[in-house]
């Protein structure tokens, strides 16, 4: 890190110095990431982060870095993630309003005498297209 310097490094100079970026924004001004996690793990207990430090390296658009911010573990924020449901409008039906919705649909002969079975008036098997 001391030979980063906002001001006179490029990102070539970063690159040769730290090496890739951990992670690198995806919009504005093009920054880097370097991040360091120390984990301590005890036997079957999930691993815990003890230590954790995060360069962040900004660059203007001619690659010059223009800031240079350190953040340690303290730093760093508990974040809830949204569940992977998309909530949507209108009404949602329950499982016994689906089938109840559905109760009397079926089989219901219209004013022509024809019914919705795709059948014919006769009772034969039924070929795919109502008699008219």
């Amino acid at each position: 890190m001391a030979k980063v310097k906002a001001g006179v490094s490029t990102r070539g100079d970063v690159l040769n110095a730290l090496g890739s970026p951990s992670s690198e924004s995806s919009f504005g001004n093009k920054t880097w990431f370097y991040v360091t996690t120390i984990k301590e793990t005890r036997s079957i207990m999930p691993p815990k982060v003890i230590d954790q430090k995060v360069t962040e390296i900004a660059f203007d658009a001619g690659d010059m870095v223009t800031s240079i911010k350190q953040y340690s573990l303290a730093d760093g924020k508990d974040i809830e993630i949204a569940s992977r449901i998309t909530p949507s409008e209108g009404q949602q039906l329950g499982f016994f309003e689906q089938i109840f919705a559905n109760l009397g649909r079926f089989n219901k002969d219209d004013s022509n005498g024809t019914s919705n079975n795709h059948g014919n008036r006769s009772g034969t098997s039924p070929t795919g297209y109502p008699t008219r």
